[in-house]
């Protein structure tokens, strides 16, 4: 992934994160403790992220549109994004800074082998899954440092609210 879907699902993730810890403090300050689980499960925050992020980015993906891959071949990004988003934040400790780089790093490797069997464009411009997981790796540590840092940031940012 990598690009703008990768960016773009960061951005919906905020936006989705911010929205249900809204709803959540209205749900609590009005006494109603019916907020589901469902919505606050991380794996499925991080694939709607990928999701809206491929659907977002894909009108404008000239690598993928080059090579005639529909959108359904932009998919790549629901099981990068929900392994990515999800592992990181159900295993880390938001107090403790090695355990958030550690699970950062295992979170941006899986995402990393989820995303091989799905994306097409990648395959076709590298030849083989091989070739590919050795430029997956080298985002690894990019992405894991990015994931702490947005970590960071949204808890900065509701520890002030």
């Amino acid at each position: 992934m990598f690009c703008a879907d990768y960016i773009s699902s960061f951005v919906y993730h905020a936006i989705l994160t911010a929205g249900i810890q809204k709803l959540y403090l209205e749900n609590h300050k009005n006494k109603n403790s019916s907020t589901s689980t469902f919505f606050t499960n991380p794996v499925l925050i991080g694939a709607l992220s990928g999701l809206f992020g491929a659907a977002s980015v894909y009108p404008f993906d000239f690598v993928r549109q080059s090579q005639n891959l529909k959108f359904r071949h932009s998919l790549s990004t629901i099981p990068y994004s929900g392994v990515f988003f999800g592992v990181y934040f159900l295993n880390r400790n938001p107090d403790d800074l090695k355990d958030q780089c550690k699970w950062a790093v295992a979170s941006s490797l899986m995402a990393c082998l989820a995303e091989i069997p799905f994306d097409k464009a990648k395959l076709s411009l590298m030849g083989s899954r091989k070739t590919m997981m050795i430029a997956n790796g080298i985002y690894v540590p990019f992405s894991a440092m990015m994931l702490v840092m947005y970590d960071k940031a949204t808890i900065r940012f509701y520890e002030k609210k």
